[in-house]
């Protein structure tokens, strides 16, 4: 049995944020519904790639789901809302704040019908607050709460190429409504929730803001490209063969055993590079004198001299790579799923591991596929369906 299968999980959410909360949910086996605008969908959708009626975006975070049509601006769906919320778990919105209120299917109105509902909202900036009312994507996170401002070059500011602060949100979503579920379980009591993309990417900065508030320094000083500011050697290098090798010294040891194990033991008595703080001063030296050497041999060569040596060290993969990577495989992080009309399609696995719960990966639902299914079990007729499609509410 999985921990969540008598969980009855509504999702009113587009696009990532939301949506991943309720696949993380529907992983554990919830019954999610992703509720979808009729004829439109998910925003997530029409996004590429795109084959037949799937995009494959829409695929990797709505796994394991069920899909429904509805109009929530129709007073019929609406109440057909209202039906399902009574019986919910949990309800998962990501609208800009203020929407599912004027829609009429709100926290307030809800919890009348149903006390111990969890509600949780997922929006750019939260439900309060001068960027209240601000739609935000991804993108305009990551420009609000500095990460393109410390990532990059010293020249070019630029966006970490995936959705992290959605990812990051979800995260925190499914972490909150847990909190709620086992409190609900202790005290009967139903509670609301509010994540903001903006607050938990602020929180992401760590040791970031430190370096700006106590040592002083500036957004374009701790760009450094693929550079670490508390330390170095800690950065890829281009190995013998072209291929990047990375390579972490975090501890004077690692230190000692990098510059004995590639035949740099001449750099432990120069008083340029005795410690970490003098290496950092003559970083641009050091990193001439580690390139020059690093190109004798591959990286591959270079990664196992340095394990032996016990020296923290990897390679800077291609996706292609690390898509048949062995531990990926190993570690069944990717699965391979039937989906109508495209035979095989890739996707990915929940990455926990829990003993006792064995994960499965159901295919994405296609729009509305679920939509009578659900309608008959609320005891409406073929009939009263069949009416409903023709006025374009489901």
């Amino acid at each position: 049995m999985k921990p969540f299968e008598d969980l009855l999980i509504l999702e009113l959410a587009q696009a990532v944020a939301g949506p991943y909360i309720g696949t993380l949910l529907a992983d554990l086996g919830a019954e999610v519904i992703h509720i979808e605008r009729p004829k439109i969908g998910d925003l997530a959708r029409h996004w590429i790639p795109i084959r037949g009626d799937l995009s494959f975006y829409f695929a990797v975070v709505n796994r394991n789901k069920k899909s429904m049509t509805l109009d929530l601006k129709s007073s019929e769906g609406r109440e057909i809302f209202l039906k399902l919320a009574e019986k919910a778990d949990v309800i998962i919105e990501n609208f800009v704040p203020g929407v599912v209120e004027s829609l009429g299917v709100g926290y307030e109105v809800v919890k009348k019908i149903n006390p111990k509902v969890i509600y949780c909202h997922v929006s750019g900036f939260g439900q309060d607050g001068p960027y209240r009312d601000r739609p935000a994507f991804d993108q305009l996170i990551q420009g609000e709460a500095g990460i393109i401002s410390y990532t990059g070059t010293k020249e070019t500011p630029c966006k970490i190429n995936v959705p992290i602060t959605d990812i990051l949100a979800a995260m925190y979503g499914v972490y909150a409504i847990l909190a709620a579920l086992l409190r609900r379980e202790r005290t009967g009591e139903g509670a609301e929730i509010d994540i903001s993309l903006f607050d938990c990417a602020v929180t992401m900065m760590t040791n970031l803001m430190n370096m700006v508030l106590v040592e002083g320094m500036k957004d374009e000083d701790l760009r450094m490209e693929t550079k670490y500011f508390l330390a170095t050697p800690y950065e890829p290098y281009p190995a013998g063969d072209g291929k990047l090798l990375n390579i972490v010294v975090a501890t004077e040891w690692h230190w000692e055993a990098f510059c004995k194990s590639v035949g740099l033991e001449n750099l432990l008595k120069d008083e340029r590079f005795k410690t970490n703080q003098q290496r950092l001063k003559h970083r641009e030296e050091l990193e001439k004198i580690i390139i020059e050497k690093l190109k004798e041999k591959s990286r591959d060569e270079w990664i196992e001299i340095l394990l032996k040596a016990g020296v923290p060290c990897g390679a800077v993969n291609e996706i292609k790579e690390v898509i048949n990577h062995p531990q990926t495989i190993a570690r069944n992080v990717i699965a391979e799923i039937d989906y109508p009309g495209l035979g095989k399609i890739k996707t990915f696995n929940n990455p926990v591991k829990i003993s006792g719960i064995r994960f499965s990966v159901q295919r994405p639902p296609k729009l509305g596929e679920h939509t009578e299914e659900i309608l008959k079990k609320l005891g409406y007729s073929t009939e009263e369906i069949k009416k409903l499609k023709e006025k374009n509410i489901v």
